[in-house]
């Protein structure tokens, strides 16, 4: 075997492989509910630690005791293909449920804000 056609077997080997992993989800399959509360467990245990507002950006830090601190930015999704940020305010920020889920809010605010 030649180099060339050696080369030309790997990269048919290599776009079989990633062809089978690339296969589209089946539009009939039924939706899979359960997902559509995984949001709101996730978010368990996190805390709001700061907001970041500028002109043109709104950024959060939220922290966990276990996880450690991530930073989200609206219509970011850190935790769930099903969930979002919907709303960052001075006081709270908000994460929605996305359809096809019924629709979901959670709100982290800081401890101690009325």
């Amino acid at each position: 075997m030649t180099k060339n056609n050696m080369t030309l077997y790997c990269l048919s080997l290599m776009l079989l492989i990633i062809a089978d992993h690339a296969v589209a989800k089946d539009p009939f399959q039924a939706f899979d509910s359960s997902q559509c509360a995984v949001l709101t467990t996730q978010l368990n245990g996190w805390q709001l630690t700061a907001v970041l507002i500028s002109a043109s950006q709104r950024h959060a830090l939220i922290s966990h005791k276990v996880l450690g601190i991530k930073k989200v930015e609206l219509a970011s999704q850190p935790f769930s293909v099903y969930g979002q940020v919907t709303q960052i305010e001075l006081t709270h920020i908000e994460f929605s449920v996305l359809p096809p889920c019924p629709p979901n809010r959670v709100t982290l605010s800081f401890t101690g804000v009325s």
